[in-house]
């Protein structure tokens, strides 16, 4: 779990960020219409275009916001950091409604350019007004209360956890409780444990003599438990995360904590929902053609339904063409898998590829050359338990032979397409699958799928699912 104060200020915070944009416009129009500085005009009556347009720009501004990190806790604990950080974020805005006016005929938001500068400065001066002052004070006096303070754990070297332990109390005594301290015999069961009884909130990890396996390993753990994460490292050189730098009384530390996509995951899911949709309309008489097609090649059903492993975990039932004969013995995968899990072992065909497999039909290669039985889970799209782009869900059995780290990848939904499909696909091994994977859950967008999809076009032509 996140930090309790942080989700509280977020929270608020996001809050009086939609209260300020609204007042903002709304003054500005007020303002343009009857303080008597600019040429008369006609009084404008507030329509439901008017308002959806204004839900625009709010929903735009925010996302700015987002995106340039203001609703990072590091950046919200400083004053200074933001002022920049705000200015920068209205101005973006401001040049794209500015470009987006001309455009646009009727809006008074838009066409009236003069409401969109008085806006733009009314929005800043009481932005940084109410973070600056207000905002500071009241969660302040929250934490001396014992309100949102947030439960530490510090893993690694005793003698930079001395200093850290006195760096977090001057940069802000109320807010941080050190709930746990690790500096000898760390194992990652040992951390797990201590997380789960003690509620901690935030993980220090400090880098110097820890064996990087560890390391590796309690990062995912981290990460897979949803908590805040620094990393104390005069080198960090694991590449597999978005990190940004922050530092905590002169002690330079690496925020490794995802950060907050919530605009990308609601953009990735109406993307999922529109274009599944559209696909499964479109491909039913494929659909039909190719259930035909199975059912004379051989005994049995259309779709074959497996158990897989989605987010976080949680279990459902994959779609696909059946390409397998009836009632086939899964040892011979489960087998290949452990032994490519724990051993790096495989064969010339590359990952989850078995040559010559005896389970395949006849149809059922000519499906998989072209990928043409994957096309059934777009009713997982559909349904939600899957996207468009991401990780290959695995099998449970493939999950019981995973190190902490390789759990990174199921932090997202399992996509039908993905990194490691348009990457060389089968012929990368697990662990560089893995990376991966856990490069598109660190940095992945709406822009990074679009590649992808676009990417896996060719990959499907070139009939690499062989």
């Amino acid at each position: 779990m996140i930090a309790k104060s942080s989700k509280i200020e977020k929270t608020i915070i996001i809050f009086t960020d939609i209260l300020i944009i609204v007042l903002s416009y709304l003054f500005a129009l007020w303002f343009r219409m009857h303080s008597g500085l600019f040429p008369s005009s006609t009084p404008i009556t507030l329509t439901f275009e008017h308002l959806l347009t204004l839900f625009g720009v709010i929903f735009f501004q925010i996302y700015i916001f987002y995106e340039k990190g203001l609703y990072s806790e590091k950046n919200f604990l400083r004053r200074v950091k933001q002022i920049p950080i705000i200015i920068q974020s209205a101005l973006i805005t401001i040049i794209f409604l500015l470009f987006f006016s001309y455009l646009t005929k009727g809006n008074p938001f838009l066409e009236r350019r003069s409401v969109i500068i008085v806006a733009f400065i009314v929005e800043i001066f009481l932005l940084i007004f109410f973070r600056l002052v207000i905002f500071r004070n009241f969660f302040h006096t929250l934490l001396k209360k014992g309100i949102g303070r947030e439960n530490i754990l510090i893993v690694g070297n005793k003698d930079i956890t001395e200093r850290l332990e006195l760096a977090l109390y001057d940069f802000d005594r109320f807010r941080f409780v050190i709930k746990g301290k690790f500096s000898e015999n760390i194992t990652v069961e040992s951390v797990q444990k201590t997380i789960e009884q003690k509620g901690i909130d935030t993980v220090f990890l400090i880098e110097e003599g820890m064996e990087k396996n560890l390391l590796v390993n309690l990062i995912a753990l981290c990460k897979n438990k949803n908590l805040q994460v620094f990393l104390l490292s005069n080198m960090f050189d694991l590449a597999v995360s978005n990190v940004d730098m922050t530092t905590f009384e002169g002690i330079p530390v690496i925020e490794l904590t995802q950060k907050n996509k919530f605009f990308n995951l609601f953009l990735k899911r109406t993307v999922d929902i529109i274009v599944s949709f559209l696909l499964l309309l479109i491909l039913f008489p494929l659909f039909l053609i190719i259930g035909i097609i199975i059912k004379i090649d051989s005994e049995g059903p259309v779709f074959f339904l497996q158990e897989r492993i989605g987010r976080n975990g949680k279990k459902f039932k994959m779609f696909k063409f059946r390409t397998m004969y009836k009632d086939n013995d899964e040892r011979i995968h489960k087998e290949y898998v452990t032994k490519l899990i724990k051993e790096g072992k495989k064969d010339e065909s590359g990952i989850y590829k078995i040559k010559n497999d005896p389970r395949i039909t006849k149809i059922g290669k000519f499906l998989r050359a072209f990928s043409l039985d994957e096309f059934p889970q777009l009713i997982n799209v559909l349904k939600g338990e899957m996207s468009l782009v991401g990780p290959r869900p695995p099998i449970e059995y493939e999950v019981e032979n995973y190190d902490e780290w390789h759990k990174r990848r199921l932090s997202v939904k399992p996509g039908m397409t993905g990194m490691w499909q348009v990457s060389g696909r089968n012929r990368v091994g697990f662990e560089d699958m893995v990376l991966l994977d856990i490069y598109y859950v660190e940095n992945f967008n709406i822009w990074l799928d679009i590649i992808i999809l676009l990417k896996t076009i060719p990959a499907v032509i070139k009939r690499e699912g062989e």
